[in-house]
């Protein structure tokens, strides 16, 4: 058995009445809520929370991806996998899902998985998902397309890995 850590990273650093204004506050939530400041003490948390974890000897962290969307700061996996590459040595890194239907380029996805797996040397797991409708709206990617174009970068991921 294996002790991951997971948290959302939720922007929890608006007034909770306007949250519940909103009620379901992904694509609708307006960004003037969003304080830069209170974001980047979110993001040095988090960093603290990740080695932390490490420190007190869980098996790994497990990231994942949201847009749009309050309840995730966390709009690229990988920029925290390369952080936590970097700055840990023991941990797994879990990508719970690069979305794959919404990649630009799934080759040069596969090429800073790559980077990131030598930099964390083989602690990096990468799992991929197909998103949900959330994710296809926010970046403008017709969902009738989402199993086709996650097969296909599935595929050329895997042809650039080999």
């Amino acid at each position: 058995m294996h002790l991951m850590y997971f948290t959302e990273q939720p922007m929890s650093a608006y007034p909770e009445e306007e949250g519940r204004k909103f009620g379901y506050t992904a694509l609708l939530f307006p960004n003037k809520h969003f304080d830069p400041a209170e974001g980047a003490r979110l993001y040095e948390e988090r960093i603290i929370d990740y080695q932390l974890v490490e420190e007190v000897g869980f098996d790994g962290i497990m990231l994942n991806e949201h847009h749009n969307a309050p309840f995730c700061m966390q709009a690229k996996c990988n920029v925290m996998a390369s952080i936590l590459a970097a700055m840990t040595k023991r941990v797994k890194i879990v990508l719970l899902g690069n979305p794959l239907p919404i990649a630009d380029n799934p080759v040069r996805l596969a090429e800073e998985l790559a980077m990131i797996d030598m930099i964390s040397k083989g602690r990096l797991v990468s799992g991929f998902v197909r998103g949900g409708g959330v994710e296809s709206l926010a970046t403008n990617t017709n969902p009738a397309y989402n199993r086709e174009r996650f097969e296909e970068a599935h595929d050329l991921i895997i042809k650039t890995w080999t």
